[in-house]
């Protein structure tokens, strides 16, 4: 099985590809999924985070408040440390167990969806890594407009990730997300017929 680890920075369209690829029937492990499903009420996870963080980052349904606990840990490197220690091993133990069931099903190629996976040294184990980049300016002005930020929270956010000149550098495949959904597909078709090559 050849794991194709997809990343980028917040708001460069990494979901409008993981959608793309969805559509070809190429299974994708998405983090950001996994990682609602870890937080979610009644879960060890979330119970956790409450400990830690107080009742504070619940809403009155008992579900987490994403947008407050977001803003605790965007404006501080240690609670972000801290919620991290808590989610990640939760969200890679959901992803092993997936990948061991699409190995057992002899899938061929497999996406890991993983927004942090060169922050976090590729501990998924991508076979090569495919990074989508737009300018930052873009970046900025898509942020605000998707999440209703001012432009120093978007800000905040953009520079509490590695910047994107140094994900492309460490990157297999370089996606250029800023022009047409379908200039994008065909990048992204060339690195799967690449893939599927080396098979």
């Amino acid at each position: 099985m050849f794991k194709l680890g997809l990343t980028g920075g917040i708001a460069t369209g990494k979901t409008t590809i993981s959608n793309y690829l969805k559509s070809i029937d190429i299974p994708v492990l998405d983090a950001d999924e996994y990682a609602r499903k870890v937080v979610e009420p009644g879960t060890p996870g979330l119970a956790e985070i409450t400990n830690t963080f107080g009742e504070q980052v619940l809403r009155a349904d008992g579900s987490l408040n994403r947008k407050l606990l977001g803003q605790i840990v965007f404006n501080d490197s240690s609670s972000r440390q801290t919620l991290n220690d808590i989610t990640h091993p939760r969200i890679q133990q959901m992803m092993a167990d997936e990948l061991h069931r699409l190995a057992e099903q002899q899938i061929p190629l497999v996406i890991l969806d993983i927004p942090l996976l060169l922050e976090n040294k590729n501990v998924a184990g991508a076979d090569a890594v495919m990074v989508v980049t737009i300018p930052e300016s873009l970046q900025l002005t898509r942020l605000m407009q998707r999440n209703n930020l001012t432009e120093k929270e978007a800000q905040s956010r953009i520079s509490a990730q590695m910047p994107l000149v140094e994900k492309e550098k460490l990157a297999d495949f370089v996606i250029d997300n800023s022009g047409t959904i379908s200039s994008t597909q065909k990048q992204v078709e060339k690195v799967i017929q690449k893939i599927r090559q080396s098979f």
